[in-house]
């Protein structure tokens, strides 16, 4: 038997509140439109402050892993390992092991169908409906690039390492100089190393940048991948990120800022 233990405390925050927190009068770029796209990868090592609202907590040893989120009001359980917060605009979503990819994909080919049923009903063309097809399939394509990541994952591991990973999908105005999306994460562990892959996308009313990814061995120094992209203020935007090991997901939709 495995008895070696690996734990990840995992952190998330509100897109609300850092989005609020983070006005920036007069710092913003308003005049980026379609022919001057800014994309940016954050690919840093060293301390990226990233403000926490709720935590979750998966411990994994040799016979299995256990899943909890902290008690917080504003996350409620959709479904095995698919959590909502509701108290944010739009919506944030946490998704996490296989059961939870497996719910997650299927709801998002479930909204895909219904939207392409929508526009093909539809006399014209609608602007709207066509960007929220083609960010549900970013997110598509991202969970079930996730859900083989779960599924080739080794079930156990020889080191005993504690791990923090904390994610920012939301509005880009508060790491970058123009309104749109991001999707970061953070991990930095104790007592030993741990190989992650982050992969993150971002998509606005511009488009969809590429899904970004990246590996690299973790030890106390945190490291912080994602990416940001351009939007017009107040169109439809969306971000995820995720980070394997353990498997787990961040995903937002929302209004550009």
């Amino acid at each position: 038997m495995n008895n070696a233990r690996s734990t990840f405390a995992i952190r998330f925050f509100s897109a609300a509140l850092i989005a609020s927190s983070a006005v920036m009068a007069g710092c913003m770029d308003a005049s980026l439109g379609p022919d001057n796209v800014q994309e940016a990868l954050v690919d840093e090592s060293g301390a990226l402050s990233i403000p926490t609202e709720s935590e979750m907590r998966l411990e994994r040893t040799g016979e299995g892993e256990a899943l909890s989120l902290v008690p917080n009001a504003a996350w409620k359980e959709l479904a095995p390992g698919v959590w909502e917060n509701g108290a944010q605009d739009g919506g944030s979503r946490i998704v996490a092991g296989a059961e939870g990819h497996k719910w997650a994909i299927e709801q998002a080919e479930k909204e895909i169908s219904e939207l392409q049923a929508r526009s093909a009903s539809q006399a014209e063309e609608d602007p709207a409906v066509n960007d929220a097809i083609e960010q549900l399939q970013a997110q598509l394509a991202n969970l079930q690039e996730a859900a083989q990541n779960i599924a080739a994952a080794p079930v156990g591991t020889n080191l005993t390492v504690s791990c923090d990973i904390a994610f920012y999908t939301g509005p880009s105005s508060p790491y970058a100089g123009y309104y749109g999306a991001a999707a970061l994460a953070q991990v930095a562990c104790t007592g030993g190393c741990q190989t992650f892959t982050i992969s993150a996308q971002a998509c606005t009313n511009f488009g969809c940048s590429p899904t970004y990814s990246s590996s690299r061995v973790v030890c106390s120094t945190p490291w912080t991948y994602g990416v940001t992209k351009s939007g017009t203020y107040g169109a439809s935007c969306s971000s995820a990120a995720s980070v394997s090991p353990p498997g787990i997901m961040s995903s937002w939709s929302g209004f550009c800022g």
